[in-house]
């Protein structure tokens, strides 16, 4: 995942300096519809990866190969409803999203991109974490790499050598998914796996189907929170602020990204070995990997947060170059933002935990509680303070939950995972 957080960043830059801060505000008011394909793609391999671990620890291969199966099929499902809706509502939600002009012209090739490819982005989302749960940590890794590398590639080709602008950044990026997820996903169908995909797997099983659902609707949650904090915040910067505001929220959006992207690849690789160690009934082994997820996650998000209160406009130089207008907006943003950093990975790792142990109802009120503060906190603040209250928001919302996870965690005794 730090992988991926380069080059989220580095399509970040490209995005910035090239087309400045109408492409960064654009991107801001584009993306949040295009992070559901995302949180689908979430729902179901984190949903598949938890569940076939857990099985795979009982001894019960057959159930976890027909988990991978109809996770396919799911896969195909999801893509198509998601990209439709992409194709028909794109324009009627991108204005109700506030884009307009030169910006909305920009979101709207984007967003139509993105739908029409979307099966990828989905694809690529599931097998990925697919892949790692079938014991191939190493070659998830060589396959993000590579979609690392071929998306920075295709950035230049579509943005700098073809002036294509926001759809060249979005097709960019689908090309980049379409090989991550066909390779993650051929993987499945060779005798190397042990989660093997055959004619007999792909039959659907409602009952592994909603299972898988039930397990992987925190990892849901957690992306379709993306999706609303991205939304509500451009609505609440809008409302009490301008665009030049949203281009600010998107330099403070790609540097967090970033580091949210390491927070999610600890989190992500937790999820096997407390499932597999959660069936097998080795309660120790779970929290020992647990605590040191945490630690580790706390040390990295203080290695982000000290820099970036010491240099803050390093972050926005990278992003939108000597910007004069953009750059004490942004400055003024990162100061009253990312204080809530080490929370933010803290939740997440937190509420992965949750699930890979069987605990779905903690997790999903982890992911759930963002969902339902954030909207209130950010109007609220706004109401009261204006573009700062906008900008304290969400670390608001992350200091409240972290107290809840930290007492659902003193309140989970029990040995029993099953």
């Amino acid at each position: 995942m730090l992988v991926t957080g380069i080059y989220v960043t580095i399509d970040g830059i490209f995005v910035g300096h090239i087309l400045g801060e109408e492409g960064l505000a654009g991107i801001m008011l584009a993306y949040p519809i295009c992070a559901v394909l995302y949180a689908a793609g979430a729902l179901i391999g984190m949903g598949a990866s938890s569940l076939a671990s857990f099985h795979l620890g009982k001894g019960e291969g057959g159930v976890a190969r027909h988990i991978v199966g109809n996770a396919l099929l799911m896969v195909v499902l999801a893509s198509v409803l998601l990209g439709g809706i992409g194709l028909i509502q794109g324009e009627a939600l991108l204005r109700w999203m506030g884009a307009e002009g030169v910006i909305f012209e920009a979101g709207i090739d984007y967003l139509h991109w993105y739908a029409g490819l979307g099966f990828f982005a989905v694809l690529s989302m599931a097998f990925t974490s697919l892949l790692r749960n079938d014991g191939r940590p190493g070659l998830t890794t060589l396959i993000l790499v590579t979609g690392g590398v071929l998306n920075v590639f295709l950035d230049w080709l579509f943005m700098v050598v073809l002036p294509w602008g926001l759809a060249g950044a979005a097709i960019a990026t689908m090309l980049s998914q379409a090989v991550t997820g066909v390779w993650a996903l051929s993987h499945f169908f060779t005798s190397r796996s042990g989660l093997r995909i055959g004619r007999d797997t792909l039959r659907p099983n409602g009952r592994l189907m909603l299972q898988t659902l039930r397990l992987g609707f925190s990892s849901f949650l957690m992306y379709l929170y993306l999706s609303v904090v991205l939304t509500l915040h451009n609505k609440a910067l809008l409302w009490v602020g301008s665009a030049l505001h949203v281009a600010a929220y998107g330099v403070i959006s790609y540097t967090e990204a970033f580091f949210y992207l390491i927070f999610e690849g600890i989190a992500m690789g937790i999820q096997p070995i407390a499932s597999f160690n959660a069936g097998a009934g080795h309660r120790e082994r779970v929290l020992r990997i647990r605590n040191l997820a945490l630690a580790v996650t706390l040390l990295v998000a203080l290695a982000g947060v000290v820099p970036l209160y010491l240099w803050p406009e390093g972050a926005v130089w990278l992003f939108a170059g000597d910007n004069g207008a953009l750059l004490p907006v942004a400055v003024s943003g990162i100061w009253l933002y990312f204080w809530g950093l080490p929370m933010e990975g803290v939740l997440l790792v937190g509420a992965t935990y949750f699930q890979a142990i069987n605990r779905p109802r903690i997790a999903t009120l982890l992911t759930g509680g963002k969902l339902l503060l954030i909207g209130g906190l950010l109007f609220g603040l706004g109401a009261l303070f204006g573009v700062s209250g906008v900008w304290l928001a969400l670390p608001s919302c992350s200091v409240l939950l972290t107290l809840v996870m930290v007492l659902a965690m003193r309140r989970e005794r029990r040995g029993d995972y099953s």
